[in-house]
């Protein structure tokens, strides 16, 4: 089997992050519109809170933002990975695919666990990324861990022809 590496899985990584900016940086644009035609004198409860706990409202609407994107980011990859395109835009670009143990399409349920089992991957310092390049399957740690793989997506149709061809022969 043909399996997607490192290099290939990495500028698809690329040009998802590019495009998840791009969709940010507009969202971040019509926020500033949104927020530039509304009320930009603050309530005498606001007033109050600023010089009390400035800090704390800061902090809070800084996580709140960073939660919110983590979802959209979530959402992005489980959705178009469990969808029939079976890839990101960035591994539809670069023809490749994301399939289970049994060459099947992802479940909602598996490629979230494939998403958030990256953080592992953060947390030691990219090394089980790193690791696509040097196992058999071109695995990474979360695609062991979601029993994943990332195949050409020529490969999947040929291996899917071939399937098809035994069991119309049986």
């Amino acid at each position: 089997m043909l399996y997607a590496g490192f290099w290939k899985r990495t500028l698809a990584y690329i040009i998802d992050s590019i495009l998840l900016g791009f969709v940010f940086f507009i969202i971040g644009l019509i926020w500033i519109v949104i927020r530039a035609l509304g009320d930009w004198i603050p309530s005498p409860a606001e007033t109050s809170l600023l010089s009390d706990g400035a800090n704390f409202i800061l902090t809070m609407k800084t996580v709140g933002r960073t939660l919110l994107n983590w979802g959209v980011i979530w959402l992005y990859y489980a959705l178009m990975e469990s969808s029939k395109c079976k890839a990101t835009v960035g591994k539809l670009a670069l023809g490749i695919v994301v399939l289970d143990e049994f060459n099947h399409k992802l479940s909602f349920a598996r490629a979230s666990a494939r998403y958030w089992s990256k953080l592992l991957s953060f947390i030691i310092l990219f090394v089980g990324f790193i690791m696509a390049g040097f196992t058999a399957r071109k695995q990474a740690l979360h695609d062991l861990i979601a029993r994943t793989y990332v195949l050409d997506k020529r490969e999947l149709n040929y291996i899917l022809r071939e399937q098809e061809q035994r069991a119309a022969g049986m």
